[in-house]
């Protein structure tokens, strides 16, 4: 692999794509032609093949990329890479309309407690009264729908009266129950627009620039798709009833959200085409990823958590990470996202902070991958696959990814003495990741003691 590791003066552009899964890019293996300009900047740049989201959404993903941190969180984090690069000399800033965002305040986004626009002098959630109207209307009509859900849970026959009622209606008038968020929230041309203007303003400074598209998420409404009608009524049923979708339904689903991968990757290529026009493209570190990827049950649920099934397997976790502008290659090495911020530090000449959880891309290292949910955590080497499930009766889990690649026979409990051997690995991986923030947190605690003047 040809590296060049020197490009201190360099801007970095991080694209990273809501939802977006590493096979479906053609640079991954796939063949249906749906990202030509993510494909050429691959195939000009590095290209880290088995590269492993930290967290199966965006509220453990994101975190974890942006400080180098394993979740869970703490109520505070370590210095972001934004904050890193704002000291060093660079402007920042993000456009990002996740909707996890878009729920706070403008003047004061947070995970929780966890800040996530530390660093950035530009932090535009893109959120306009019409785009909260519509994820109020939006949260308004599906609150009722899940309190049914629950209260009919074990209620078979009642539960199937009322659906059918429901399905009845959503068929003759899908926008009365329609979810519609997509209407007025931003989509990549949006992004696009805002990242232009203020690329245009500040091209002739070094910048860190984060763009963070949402289009490939659910619900998928691909703009150039013509029936809406039903758009609408299989988008709106994939939200409420999951579980009563057809196959049929699921497989014209992921027909919706091949579409939307197609319209981002057209704006990533329009994006780079005015980094050309103002003469920066050449200048400009372009690293393409996403947070996480998603389901269309490969393993009976869809979607990647949260009000879905919490879920640790490849179609969730594995995610495409390519880096152009530092060199060309394919790097074959299990990789994790952890390794994103460092990995910025290193391309640029900054020092790596202590408290990282990951090492740079460039590294030598090979590892196993830690990964999260709510209820599980998964250890992942290039060959083997263990997720420990922590709800009372839930089963381990023990996959061979190299002879069972789509993570379909649990050889847990006929491979105890491999499942020890992987447990191990994994509580050695966790420590080594809790020791290097503790030993960050006396050093810290240490350098302020210095400012005020006390001796050890």
């Amino acid at each position: 692999m040809d590296e060049n590791k020197n490009q201190s003066k360099k801007n970095i552009l991080l694209i990273t794509v809501d939802c977006l899964r590493a096979d479906h890019l053609g640079c991954m293996g796939n063949n249906k032609n749906l990202s030509p300009n993510i494909d050429e900047l691959a195939s000009n740049g590095i290209i880290f093949a088995n590269a492993v989201s930290n967290g199966y959404n965006t509220l453990y993903s994101v975190p974890s990329f942006l400080t180098s941190t394993l979740p869970p969180f703490k109520e505070t984090l370590g210095p972001s890479i934004a904050e890193l690069l704002k000291k060093n000399g660079y402007v920042t800033a993000t456009f990002n309309p996740n909707p996890v965002i878009l729920m706070n305040l403008p003047n004061d986004v947070k995970l929780g407690k966890l800040r996530l626009d530390k660093g950035f002098d530009t932090f535009d959630i893109m959120l306009t009264g019409k785009s909260r109207a519509s994820l109020i209307k939006d949260s308004f009509i599906r609150v009722p729908i899940k309190i049914f859900r629950v209260l009919f849970s074990k209620n078979e026959k009642g539960f199937n009266s009322i659906y059918f009622a429901y399905d009845k209606a959503l068929k003759k008038w899908p926008n009365i129950f329609s979810s519609k968020i997509k209407t007025h929230l931003p989509i990549a041309k949006d992004i696009n627009r805002e990242a232009i203007k203020w690329l245009e303003k500040n091209k002739d400074n070094k910048f860190f620039l984060w763009l963070h598209y949402m289009d490939v998420h659910e619900p998928y409404a691909p703009p150039y798709y013509e029936n809406k009608k039903e758009m609408l009524y299989l988008i709106t049923k994939y939200r409420d009833f999951p579980n009563k979708l057809t196959d049929e339904e699921v497989n014209k689903l992921h027909r919706f959200y091949e579409e939307e991968i197609k319209y981002t990757d057209e704006s990533i290529g329009k994006l780079t085409q005015e980094l050309k026009k103002m003469s920066i493209y050449d200048n400009t570190i372009i690293i393409i990823s996403a947070d996480h990827g998603d389901a269309f049950r490969e393993h009976g649920a869809l979607g990647h958590g949260t009000n879905f099934v919490d879920q640790l397997y490849d179609e969730v976790l594995r995610v495409p990470l390519i880096i152009h502008g530092a060199g060309k290659g394919i790097d074959k090495r299990q990789v994790e996202l952890l390794d994103l911020a460092p990995t910025i530090c290193e391309l640029l000449s900054i020092p790596i902070p202590f408290d990282f959880n990951g090492d740079s891309l460039f590294s030598s290292i090979e590892k196993g991958v830690i990964s999260r949910s709510r209820d599980s955590i998964s250890y992942r080497t290039l060959k083997y696959k263990l997720i420990v499930n922590t709800p009372e009766g839930a089963e381990n889990e023990l996959y061979d990814l190299e002879s069972d690649p789509e993570e379909k026979i649990n050889i847990y409990n006929d491979s105890k003495q491999l499942s020890s051997i992987l447990e191990s690995e994994m509580i050695i991986t966790l420590r080594k990741s809790k020791m290097k923030q503790e030993k960050a947190r006396i050093k810290k605690k240490i350098g302020e003691l210095s400012k005020k003047g006390k001796n050890f």
